[in-house]
């Protein structure tokens, strides 16, 4: 095919048929994608062409890696069906932070991942809020949980007091306290050691072996969640909670167990406190009788559990049909075996310190953070034997110092992996490349839930602190802790704001890096300098802004 150019430009796109051209912008990267959007008018034309289309792979796979695919889209969704669900399942529950809200494309989508990519990335959080503050004191007792509630935007917080409390991530207020009882124990209250929200139900586990099941409040009254039933178990302490659909697994001391809540998360919203019996599937005990579950795994039918030291278990099913056939792990034939894997040796830690697992690839491998702090990469694949032994590869290493104990470890899809102590918390690319570390001045952390907007933990001291990495969607308030230059900048007037709009969509228009400084005469600006600035040109009619090497040059006008 000849292409001698268009009426709209020399570079021959419109030369190309429709579907030509689809193919050929569909085996572009995200990025590569984005920028073909500020060429010019006419690229950017064919980049908006089918939106949905071209952009549905690439958010569909940033959908599956903050998820780690533990929540595929249904198989039998097609074409259009696909894209209106992804969009929608991405604006309702993914992040509790609303910054999808306005995105009416898989574009605009993929702009906002693409930008918090970066945000990332950089290592520095955009701003910091501190939430139980003096004026709005909730907790007066060291937090002992934190969970993400994305479906209703939420923070939820428990501390040692029995207090649960939900957080506005966006207002950053406190909308809603309460204390669960427990029943046969008179004024005494369900203590929040774990708290675990997904979908419409909500798990809290308690030192004393006792879990408090509640279902989302769709009754227009003020209570977020109900109470519908308890969990009473005979394993003691509950370490870790995990969902998985209408299943609930306790990791105890010494054992596992798998809680059928099928029955009670249907119930009325009108039944409040109504104590229903929830049956008991199996219980498997581990190797370790005296050492809880710190951690949940669940994957393709194997269960992944992080034990006090250095050690983590496997516990599959011995019948290979079971696993070929797709059945759970709590689903007959309940015959089940180990398979045992240990961490490196580390004089003194003993019990002081636990391994934990996070899944870091949509299928396959997981990181071990062991109990000195090191964090490794394993593969899941089973061996023949009673052995598991995945070759683990070393990312980072361990840490020299006091703080070795880690809190929390989260991987953010396959390019952060967050790590975080009771002193800070560190960042790090996903080949162990160390990125940024931001120290936490409001006690020691103890507790810590990851968002794919933001990062939540609570403190000994009973602080409940966020450290937003969304460009361009928060604003510095409430607290003095560690932040980024972004975030400790002064708030811009509604005419500034309007000045450094006009600059960010013509730098986006000249397909410019949007996160890195704008440079004015080789310095890079910042808002004491834009003040210098204007106040010497106001004192100075004749003064100029030299923008770039040439301080005369016009400046093309994007289109907005």
């Amino acid at each position: 095919m000849e292409i001698n150019g268009s009426e709209n430009g020399m570079d021959g796109l419109d030369s190309l048929p429709a579907e030509v051209l689809a193919l050929i912008l569909g085996l572009l990267d995200l990025e590569s994608l984005l920028k073909c959007h500020d060429v010019c008018r006419s690229w950017r034309a064919h980049s908006l062409y089918e939106s949905n289309y071209l952009y549905l792979p690439h958010v569909l796979d940033a959908y599956n890696q903050l998820t780690h695919g533990t929540r595929p889209l249904p198989a039998n969704l097609r074409g259009p069906e696909k894209s209106q669900y992804l969009k929608e399942l991405i604006k309702t529950s993914v992040s509790a932070l609303p910054v999808f809200a306005e995105c009416e494309t898989l574009r605009d989508i993929a702009v906002v991942l693409h930008r918090l990519d970066k945000s990332w990335l950089s290592g520095n959080n955009t701003s910091f809020a501190s939430l139980n503050r003096a004026e709005a004191l909730v907790h007066d007792t060291p937090i002992l949980a934190v969970a993400v509630d994305a479906r209703s935007g939420s923070i939820v917080t428990g501390d040692m007091s029995g207090v649960v409390a939900f957080w506005n991530v966006s207002t950053r207020n406190c909308y809603y306290q309460c204390r669960f009882p427990i029943s046969d124990m008179q004024g005494n209250w369900a203590v929040p050691y774990r708290i675990a929200i997904d979908g419409d139900i909500m798990v809290i586990g308690t030192p004393s072996g006792r879990a408090v099941i509640a279902v989302r409040n769709r009754s227009g009254e003020p209570d977020p969640f109900l109470k519908v039933a308890e969990i009473r178990s005979e394993g003691g302490h509950i370490a870790s909670i995990r969902i998985q659909g209408t299943v609930c697994i306790l990791g105890e001391v010494g054992q596992v167990s798998f809680w059928d809540l099928s029955r009670v998360v249907d119930l009325n919203n009108d039944q409040t406190d109504t104590n229903s019996q929830v049956s008991n599937l199996i219980t498997i005990r581990t190797r370790n009788d005296q050492s809880p579950v710190h951690s949940l795994l669940y994957r393709d039918g194997s269960l992944f559990l992080g034990l006090a030291g250095s050690g983590i278990q496997q516990i599959v099913s011995q019948s290979r049909q079971v696993l070929s056939t797709r059945k759970q792990l709590w689903e007959p034939p309940p015959s089940h075996f180990i398979m045992l894997v240990s961490g490196p040796e580390i004089p003194g830690i003993g019990d002081v310190g636990y391994s934990q697992l996070c899944p870091i690839e949509e299928n396959g491998d997981i990181l071990v953070s062991w109990a000195d702090s090191s964090i490794c990469r394993m593969g899941t694949n089973m061996a023949e034997g009673p052995v598991w032994e995945p070759a683990p590869r070393f990312l980072i290493p361990v840490v020299d110092g006091t703080y070795k104990k880690t809190v929390g470890v989260h991987a953010r899809g396959e390019k952060i992996i967050c790590r975080t102590k009771p002193n800070a918390i560190e960042l790090f690319l996903e080949d162990g490349t160390f990125i940024s570390r931001t120290p936490c001045n409001h006690g020691a952390i103890s507790c810590v839930a990851v968002d794919p907007a933001f990062i939540v933990v609570g403190t000994r001291e009973a602080s409940v602190c966020v450290y937003y990495f969304a460009p361009g969607r928060q604003i510095p308030a409430y607290g003095q802790g560690p932040s980024s230059s972004v975030a400790t900048t002064a708030l811009p007037s509604p005419s500034l704001e309007r000045k450094h709009t006009y600059k960010r969509k013509y730098r986006e228009a000249m397909g410019m890096d949007l996160e890195t400084p704008i440079l004015l005469g080789g310095a890079t600006t910042g808002p004491g300098r834009i003040r210098e600035t204007t106040k010497a040109i106001s004192r100075d009619g004749s003064a100029r802004l030299a923008v770039g090497p040439r301080a005369n040059a016009k400046i093309p006008v994007p289109t907005p």
